[in-house]
């Protein structure tokens, strides 16, 4: 019988470098190098079954599958979801000075993408303002600004767009 020799080959982020000791039941076990640059000891059948495709790495990865713009742990999405909160959900403890007096998300805004797109990426140190206290959450009504300026623009301060 030939001996099995799986040195070079690949099995997804694996590469087998060379073949290790048997285990005490007498299975085989492979040194492999991750694409990440982690070395692992890794199970023949582990190999051949797809189990081990990568070191562990893998895992720590966000997943992408269930998102299609992978930024749901990003302070923008937060900042999204937040928005649509105030305005949407008549539970959300300050929906009654957003959605409660008539501020809406437009329509685009629904779909983070397009917030993202629209906004860019927030500078530190600053949050989501609307221009205009009175107005909604759209495109030409909104910007990226610092706690100071949101200071200066509130409906009981005295601000140029207070009411």
């Amino acid at each position: 019988m030939r001996k099995l020799d799986l040195t070079g080959q690949r099995f997804g982020r694996l590469l087998v470098l060379s073949e290790e000791e048997k285990t005490e039941r007498g299975q085989a076990n492979w040194l492999c190098q991750c694409d990440c640059g982690n070395k692992k000891i890794i199970r023949l059948s582990s190999l051949r079954g797809g189990e081990s495709l990568s070191c562990g790495c893998r895992k720590l990865e966000p997943n992408l599958k269930n998102t299609s713009h992978g930024m749901s742990y990003t302070p923008e999405y937060r900042v999204w979801t937040n928005m649509k909160a105030r305005c949407q959900d008549s539970n959300h403890q300050a929906y009654g000075n957003y959605g409660g007096r008539g501020i809406s998300v437009c329509a685009r805004w629904q779909f983070f993408e397009n917030f993202i797109i629209d906004m860019g990426p927030r500078h530190p140190g600053t949050t989501l303002e609307r221009i205009d206290n009175n107005g909604n959450y759209e495109l030409s009504n909104c910007c990226w600004a610092t706690r100071s300026q949101q200071n200066s623009n509130k409906r009981s301060g005295r601000g140029p767009n207070s009411v």
